[in-house]
């Protein structure tokens, strides 16, 4: 998918300083052909996208539940409302601690296998919902279902972009 070459020898003298011409030369994006189904990976970006959005929701309406103000971010006291709160609060951040990675790996990993960086994608979200909605509980334990197939799902896409990347870098 990705068509690139390496600049001669000539235009490579003017790119790098004095001394510095036995470097190979730089790796010259000529295109980037995006596949015709990368569509479905903007789909499942705008819906990991739209899952933290629906978490910033839930900590709002549990904040004010527990009549918490700003800028404090957790509860205090064994309250049953200060727990709740604590743990949708919790998801939220945790969500958050993961996005960029995910969003970033089903971006590019979809250039090659788009409709694997979707399904990857689409099954992390979902997996962060039952994550979410077990932890809003109040009960910790709650979360554990959503988070070990967010979990799996989140090694495999590092793996599969780190394979995939690898894979081009070297051509094989």
């Amino acid at each position: 998918m990705i068509a690139a070459t390496r600049l001669s020898a000539a235009p490579q003298r003017l790119l790098w300083s004095a001394g510095r011409t036995g470097r190979r030369a730089p790796l010259v994006v000529r295109a980037l052909a995006v596949p015709d189904q990368y569509g479905y990976v903007m789909a499942s970006v705008a819906l990991t996208t739209a899952l933290v959005q629906w978490q910033a929701i839930r900590v709002a309406i549990a904040r004010r539940k527990v009549g918490l103000s700003y800028p404090k971010m957790f509860a205090e006291g064994d309250s049953e409302e200060a727990r709740v709160f604590n743990c949708t609060q919790r998801s939220h951040q945790n969500t958050l601690e993961y996005f960029t990675g995910v969003v970033a790996m089903q971006a590019l990993l979809g250039l090659q296998y788009p409709l694997v960086a979707a399904a990857a994608g689409t099954t992390w979200t979902l997996a962060r919902v039952a994550y979410t909605l077990g932890y809003s509980t109040g009960d910790p334990s709650k979360r554990a279902p959503g988070a070990i197939a967010s979990g799996l799902i989140h090694v495999l896409l590092i793996l599969g972009t780190g394979v995939t990347g690898v894979r081009i870098a070297t051509g094989l």
